[in-house]
């Protein structure tokens, strides 16, 4: 492949990449290992979405100390064409990896999210109930690029449609076979590392995780709203509501997210060594996981959903550690709580991840949290748990009070 400054390159989409100590880089691509100098990583950074071969250099200079530097840069680049690591763009389309090393570039996670009968629907009915003729709407997360379609078939003037993975191929097909691709502007990167001819005065995204705020959507907003947004921009979701309630989890469930005496017992028979150590190392840890909501509505509830959080997202991200005493309504023993919410999509549409709404075909999960031990209530009895959002989509759950005495 001949290169000049007006070629249009980018990398291959999926790499597994070696670090040395010198910087120098190993790359696994296309059943070989390609080795490189330490311009290489730079220039992957540079070609991660389609780019002239001339704009990378532009970019790139600042890095560049001198033109043995930069010579040393062209070659790397003339190494990474010759590899097929970087190559002219190519037709959209899904990933041949398999699932979960293609992440969203995966037809496997589209189909999971365009099949659930539920929850991208709600978001394009939001989509079409706030974007107005005229609107710059930029989505976050673009996927598919449903709601980017959505968006311009309400009258949007203009979408910019943000997305890092390779589906921003795929998205681009979807508008241009719907005959809105002309108002469409797809851009491959990170909304955090863009910025936009102008600002938008909506915001659509879809980056809500199975605890909402894990995928980071609220620092993510903060960034777009600082930067890529009009002051009264309108956000779809604008808001998040999280609630817990205490459950009864069935022992097997609990048993593969923390070590039980069980596990001891089997692993000491096994592999003939005693591994009660793990057990008192895992004693303290109230565990995280997530199952699907199919399975956690047939857990029996010890109590009423409460309110743990609600986060507006319209204002700053902040870490936040928040209390909640949950009264048992029937007796059992509560093994942990499960937190689901609410996303006020639109000022007639709300989407709520109440485990009762899921099915087989649900793509999102509930979240659960295992008690450190399980609490055995009667009817009346109250667990005070606190929620700790840490920042950056990690939280924490522990009992901060219970009929037990139980705290951790």
């Amino acid at each position: 492949m001949e290169i000049a400054y007006d070629t249009v390159l980018v990398r291959a989409p999926e790499l597994v990449i070696e670090l040395d100590s010198a910087n120098d880089v190993r790359i696994h691509h296309a059943q070989g290992v390609w080795k490189f100098g330490h311009h290489a990583l730079a220039l992957l950074d540079t070609f991660h979405g389609p780019a002239p071969v001339a704009d990378a250099l532009r970019r790139l200079r600042p890095k560049l100390a001198g033109e043995r530097a930069l010579a040393e840069a062209v070659a790397t680049l003339g190494e990474l064409v010759s590899a097929g690591i970087l190559t002219a763009p190519s037709r959209p389309g899904f990933t041949e990896l398999m699932f979960p090393v293609g992440g969203y570039g995966l037809a496997y996670a589209n189909i999971r999210m365009l099949d659930d009968p539920m929850r991208k629907g709600l978001f394009v009915q939001a989509v079409r109930e706030v974007v107005r003729p005229g609107d710059v709407v930029l989505d976050l997360g673009t996927g598919s690029g449903i709601l980017a379609v959505a968006a311009a078939q309400a009258g949007a003037a203009r979408v910019y449609a943000v997305e890092p993975a390779r589906t921003a191929g795929v998205a681009e097909s979807l508008a241009e076979h719907n005959g809105v691709a002309d108002r469409i502007t797809f851009v491959q990167d990170w909304s955090t590392s863009l910025t936009l001819p102008e600002k938008a005065n909506v915001l659509t995204t879809d980056i809500v995780g199975n605890d909402a705020l894990d995928m980071v959507i609220w620092e993510t907003v903060q960034d777009a709203r600082r930067r890529l947004l009009t002051p009264d921009a309108r956000l779809v979701p604008g808001a998040l509501r999280a609630y817990a309630c205490l459950v009864e989890m069935p022992a097997e469930r609990v048993a593969e997210h923390r070590i039980v005496q069980a596990h001891i017992d089997d692993w000491n028979t096994r592999y003939g060594m005693d591994f009660t150590p793990f057990l008192e190392l895992d004693r303290e840890r109230v565990a995280g996981f997530y199952e699907p909501p199919s399975l956690v509505r047939q857990w029996p509830r010890l109590s009423d959903p409460a309110s743990l959080y609600r986060v507006d997202l319209r204002e700053d991200a902040r870490i936040f550690r928040g209390e909640q005493t949950l009264t048992a309504h029937t007796g059992g023993v509560a093994s942990g709580v499960i937190v689901f919410f609410e996303a006020d999509l639109a000022p007639r549409t709300v989407l709520s991840t109440h485990p009762a709404n899921g099915g087989p075909r649900s793509h999102w999960f509930t979240a659960g949290w295992a008690f450190a031990e399980p609490v055995k209530v009667t009817e009346g009895d109250e667990v005070t748990i606190a929620y700790h959002y840490e920042g950056d989509g990690r939280a924490q759950v522990r009992v901060v009070d219970s009929p037990a005495g139980q705290k951790g």
